[in-house]
């Protein structure tokens, strides 16, 4: 915690005495007086009687140096909701938060404080920060979507940047949808040299193709969906997303009256002698209607 931090804390306990409760008071004498676990027990007392802003603030400093930094961030979150105007005094408590937790490698309460600042304090640089949760390994993604963009910018090399965009737009794929993932997941595919990282990818790029795909079709864009179907299949048509692509791909093509093409997309997916799941069986149902109501080649319809 800065030295202007601490000036802040001691005009903000002086400022309260005057009209404070009897736990206020007394957890004020505690503070001034270095006690800060009892100081910290009489804020929580006060703040069951009376949650303000002014005690979440103090309550905050006080666990700050017990070293309960989960209460800690506990309190500066309620600070910044019960008064908004005090947000940015809250974010400076939870950067020391995050601070403490790093110096502790408590991974967990620094992920906490992380999220906490991405929450009041979008704005805030906190890419140090957020760059050491997301290189823990129980990192979630999901929770931090908001601050990995602060992560990547102080990425120290080309390889974390591009493990990070895709980091971002997996995260975004299962928290916004496909329309904010898919240009991240094909700039990492682009941009990296590492074949593993390449593949997860275009991994990514084919399931949001086949996602966007699905739905402009649903939405009876049929040339947009055919597009959108033909990307997921360049990336590998063995794939559970470009198998699906190619039997949207050809109902595509048969809204087109192409039968011979929607066919052709059927037969690729119906005649694969490893792979039988539902969108086999989805394909070769496909192609016993046409079987049906046509009369090309059964060597095509076989």
């Amino acid at each position: 915690m800065n030295r202007t931090y601490y000036t802040i804390a001691v005009l903000v306990f002086t400022a309260g005495c005057g009209q404070a409760g009897d736990h206020e008071r007394r957890g004020d004498q505690a503070y001034v007086s270095a006690q800060y676990v009892e100081a910290l027990n009489e804020y929580r007392a006060a703040l069951a009687k009376d949650p303000d802003a002014r005690i979440y603030a103090k309550s905050g400093a006080a666990a700050l140096h017990t070293g309960a930094l989960e209460v800690a961030s506990d309190a500066y979150l309620r600070l910044a909701a019960e008064d908004p105007t005090r947000a940015a005094e809250a974010a400076e408590g939870l950067e020391a938060v995050a601070r403490a937790a790093e110096r502790a490698s408590d991974h967990k309460q620094l992920e906490s404080a992380v999220i906490g600042l991405g929450m009041i304090a979008p704005n805030r640089s906190i890419g140090r920060y957020a760059l050491a949760v997301l290189r823990q390994p129980r990192a979630d993604a999901n929770d931090l979507v908001a601050v990995i963009p602060a992560a990547i910018a102080v990425a120290p090399d080309a390889e974390t940047v591009d493990s990070l965009l895709w980091v971002y737009a997996s995260a975004l794929r299962e928290t916004s949808g496909c329309d904010q993932a898919l240009p991240l997941f094909q700039a990492a595919a682009r941009r990296t040299r590492n074949q593993m990282l390449r593949s997860r990818a275009e991994d990514g790029v084919a399931a949001c193709s086949l996602a966007v795909g699905l739905r402009a079709q649903a939405a009876g864009k049929n040339e947009d969906a055919a597009l959108w179907f033909a990307a997921a299949i360049r990336i590998d048509s063995n794939t559970a997303a470009g198998r699906r692509a190619l039997v949207g791909y050809g109902d595509a093509r048969l809204k087109e009256a192409d039968t011979l093409a929607a066919a052709q997309a059927f037969q690729a997916v119906a005649s694969d002698q490893v792979q039988s799941d539902s969108t086999t069986q989805m394909a070769r149902d496909r192609l016993e209607e046409l079987r049906a109501r046509t009369d090309l080649p059964r060597t095509i319809l076989r």
